[in-house]
């Protein structure tokens, strides 16, 4: 579950939010209106963004948008502070498919976790899960060894749950949770498993399970992308798409 306390800092956020009229800009101002901690919001119609500066939780303002029925995606974070990163360290783990996986037999992309330790007791945690198996519950979670040579059996024990999210008819599914319990700098190197809930009680990982290896990344707040390069999708379209099997 998402951490209900406020941060420590103020944290300034930004998301990609559908936005096409005066009405939609109305309803992410009464969403945000209900939300504490709020200190500065920018919500922008013609670039479709919403900026938030609140020691609110980056998962409360992402629920408060996503209440709306609006599409939103989280583009970025930093701290309202004068380091030059805005953060205390960051990370990125991009899940692969390994079934029956022999020597880094990888197979598809299944999405991305994007890690920023926001303060000294709190890491942001966002994760974007694609050709997941529909209607099933997922457990993420950190794994001591970042050796997928094996496949995802290959990453040892379990060392801490980021959070569990139901993948949707799609086969997709998202979470943005802060985490008490991970710092970025402890966990470089590992790895970070996706597996079914009911697969748990086994040891190690199912062999439907994926999983990647977590790498430093600079955490650049501001992503400027709205429109996907390769096939002209917008970031919610992208979102909303089915990986190609």
């Amino acid at each position: 579950m998402p951490v209900s306390t406020q941060l420590q800092i103020p944290l300034r956020t930004e998301f990609a939010v559908d936005l096409h009229c005066d009405s939609c800009v109305q309803s992410v101002n009464a969403a945000l209106d209900a939300v504490p901690g709020i200190t500065s919001r920018s919500v922008s119609l013609p670039s479709r963004t919403v900026t938030i500066e609140a020691t609110a939780p980056p998962s409360l303002l992402f629920q408060a948008l996503r209440a709306t029925g609006i599409s939103t995606v989280l583009k970025g974070q930093s701290t309202a502070s004068s380091s030059p990163t805005g953060h205390l360290g960051a990370a990125v783990c991009i899940f692969e498919s390994f079934q029956g996986a022999r020597g880094w037999a990888q197979t598809n992309n299944k999405g991305l976790a994007r890690l920023v330790q926001v303060d000294g007791d709190t890491c942001l945690v966002d994760v974007t899960l694609t050709g997941m198996r529909p209607g099933v519950e997922h457990a993420v979670s950190v794994h001591e060894c970042g050796d997928i040579s094996g496949g995802c059996a290959s990453t040892g024990a379990a060392l801490a749950e980021l959070g569990r999210v139901m993948v949707d008819a799609a086969g997709r599914a998202d979470m943005v949770v802060e985490k008490k319990d991970v710092k970025v700098w402890d966990i470089i190197g590992r790895s970070i498993v996706v597996s079914r809930t009911d697969s748990l009680a086994a040891p190690g990982a199912a062999d439907d399970s994926s999983c990647g290896i977590i790498a430093r990344s600079a955490g650049v707040f501001q992503n400027p992308k709205s429109v996907c390069s390769c096939d002209g999708k917008t970031l919610w379209e992208e979102a909303q798409t089915p990986p190609k099997m």
